[in-house]
């Protein structure tokens, strides 16, 4: 990804009500869509699903973003959570 890519990436915001969440899923969503390989992305992308509620998308963005980041700490633990919430994730 170039620097350029980098700066017009969606950062990750105080998401203050449910319509800013929304919003701030579909820019990530719509980046993504371009830049698919952009583990950081979906790892952010998981995390807004899961304080949305949606669960199994948190878990797929989550998944994803696993795949590129294999080692990532922070999805590791993400998935623990998502286990804790009640939400099968299917990743060891």
């Amino acid at each position: 990804m170039s620097k350029k890519e980098k700066s017009i990436a969606p950062q990750r915001l105080n998401t203050g009500s449910s319509q800013n969440l929304i919003q701030r899923i579909e820019d990530l969503t719509a980046y993504l869509k371009k830049n698919p390989r952009d583990g950081t992305s979906l790892k952010r992308l998981g995390e807004l699903y899961a304080k949305a509620g949606k669960l199994s998308e948190a878990v797929s963005a989550y998944v994803a973003a696993a795949e590129i980041l294999p080692k990532d700490p922070e999805i590791r633990r993400a998935f623990i959570e998502l286990q804790a919430m009640g939400h099968t994730t299917g990743n060891k």
